[in-house]
Formats: structure tokens, sequence, C-alpha cells
């Protein structure tokens, strides 16, 4: 709409004022305002700079803090880019929290029910998100290289009776989806060739797992050699294991093991002697590293989990899957 604005002003002489004029004139604004809407007084909006026709909002920037993204499970990093640290990103509402759940009076970061873990929502603009239980399956490497005939195996036959030991580093449990908290109750391997019934069961057959700080994949359980262990859990107490089948053999275990998150773990499995004599039977899949820990013997007897090894192979720790939360 028509309105009334100075338009001129003006001196008539550089040391002199002689005069000063005000004129009116007609005049139709077609100038185009935004009205920012949305600023806080702890929002930094830049220099506003004023122009004859409508302010100028330069430089507007924020600066943005996400906080901790906590991986779920076995996450994987998805690169960003196209962002610099002198990229105007505008002012966006931060994903934070929810604060309605609470033990106490405290807003937990994660919740555990018996060995499940559970997720809290987050929420931010257009965004709810959470995560529920996290599947209880097996997990492990998926190794297929086999071992042979007369090599050490949880169902190998070629000695009558043997006692194993090895370690999983905590990498390695990471990288199988095995996280703090993650309660194991079932082991299994598998088979490929697996002995007769004249030769099954294997007697007084018994598991031992332990955390140990610091375990790479030489460690021998049964010889610690200053590492420190915790947790030490005979997890399968002595029983007939019958081997005659190809394929996965699981056990179920009689106390379950609960992972810290940190540590390696330690297994040692041991048996008596099986009946009739010894066969070329037994092969299933190992890892292609580390050190397999063992004693082996066709002699009358039991060997126990809190004995300790007398021989090391390399390259022969079995391909043992758990059962996890």
């Amino acid at each position: 709409m028509p309105v009334s604005r100075v338009s001129g002003l003006g001196f008539y002489d550089t040391r002199t004022v002689t005069g000063l004029g005000f004129v009116d004139e007609t005049y139709t604004d077609t100038t185009t305002y935004v009205q920012p809407s949305g600023f806080s007084a702890t929002t930094n909006i830049g220099t506003v700079t004023a122009t004859t026709d409508s302010p100028l909002l330069p430089s507007l920037s924020a600066t943005i803090s996400l906080g901790t993204i906590t991986p779920i499970g076995g996450a994987t990093d998805v690169p960003v880019t196209g962002v610099s640290a002198t990229t105007a990103i505008g002012i966006a509402e931060l994903v934070t929290p929810m604060t309605n759940i609470k033990i106490g009076s405290v807003t937990p970061t994660e919740i555990h029910v018996g060995g499940t873990r559970i997720y809290k929502a987050y929420a931010g603009p257009n965004l709810v998100w959470y995560q529920v239980a996290r599947a209880t399956q097996y997990r492990g490497s998926t190794s297929t290289t086999e071992t042979t005939t007369s090599s050490a195996h949880p169902a190998n036959s070629y000695w009558r009776r043997y006692q194993l030991a090895f370690t999983y580093t905590a990498s390695e449990l990471a990288s199988f989806d095995i996280i703090n908290g993650s309660v194991i109750s079932k082991l299994r391997w598998y088979v490929t060739n697996p002995t007769s019934s004249n030769y099954s069961p294997f007697p007084n057959y018994a598991i031992r797992m332990m955390h140990i700080g610091s375990g790479t994949n030489t460690t021998n359980p049964t010889n610690l050699g200053g590492l420190s262990s915790s947790n030490v859990t005979d997890v399968k107490a002595q029983h007939n294991y019958v081997a005659t089948a190809t394929g996965y053999h699981e056990m179920t275990l009689d106390n379950n093991f609960t992972y810290n998150g940190t540590d390696a773990i330690g297994f040692i499995f041991a048996w008596g002697q099986i009946p009739t004599s010894y066969s070329t039977d037994g092969q299933g899949y190992r890892l292609a590293d580390g050190t397999l820990h063992i004693q082996r013997s066709d002699q009358a007897g039991t060997y126990a989990v809190t004995e300790t090894t007398n021989r090391t192979v390399t390259n022969l720790r079995p391909v043992i899957e758990m059962f996890s939360t």
C-alpha cells in the first residue's frame, strides 16, 4: 500500500549547512519480508545487517551435539560424507533419550531382563526409535575347514580319551556378536565323519568354561601362565556323549555361562576311555589359527577338566557355536 518515507536529504554547502529539506513522495513497497521464528535466547544467528529493504541474516549456523551412539549388537559403521566443520546445517531438534523410563529416579541407558538386553526408546523430530529384545540364537565362527581323521576334536576317536583346552579371544567373541551380558545356555559343533556305535558313547564327557583376562588364541586355560581367570564354571557335568550322528552335535548346559563383554573365554573338554578301541573317525570343523592344548591316551581312565594338558597343536581350535542371548 502507499506509504510516506524520507527519500532525500541534502546539504547545499560542504562548509556551512544552509538548507535541510524533506520531500514527501508516494512509494509502493514491493519487498517480501521474512519473519524469522523458532529462535531462542541461546540461539546464535550471527550479525543482523540492516538494509533499506529488509534485514539480512548472514552466517546462520548452529552447533549440534549428538551425544554418544551405542551400537546395538553387531553394529555396522556407516560413513557420513559431505559434512564439514564449516557447513551450516541450520537449527534442528536434538535426538535425545526419552525420560519416561525410570529405575527409581535414574533414567537408565539400557535395561536387562534376565539375560536379555532391552533398549529404551529415543525420540527426535519425526523419529521414534527403539530396539526390542535381542534374538537368542547360535553365534560363532562360520569356518568349514575340516580336521583330519587323526586330529583332536570334541568328537574324535583316534585316541580313546582326550582332554582339549583352547581360548576364544574377546575380539573373536565380539565378531560372533557375543556381548556383555550374553547368556550362553548351549554349545554345538559340527561333525562331518562321526564314529560308529562300537566306539560310542564317550564316557564321563565334561566341559568347563571361564573368563581369561587378556587371553589370546594361544592361551592354555589349564595353565594360564600368569593370566587371571574368573567365572570358572563347569557348564556340563560328566555324562555319556553319543557321538554317532552326522551334523551338529548339541549340548544343553547344566550351568549357563554369562559373558562379561571384555575377557576371552577359555574352554576345557575332557572324557574317559571310549569302548572297544580307537577309530579313524570323528572329523569336524576347526579354526585356521591359534593353539589347541591336549592330553591323549588309549589307556583306561578318565581325563578331568581340572587337569593340566601336556601337548600343543597349532591351527586346530574346534569351531564351537554358542547359543546365547
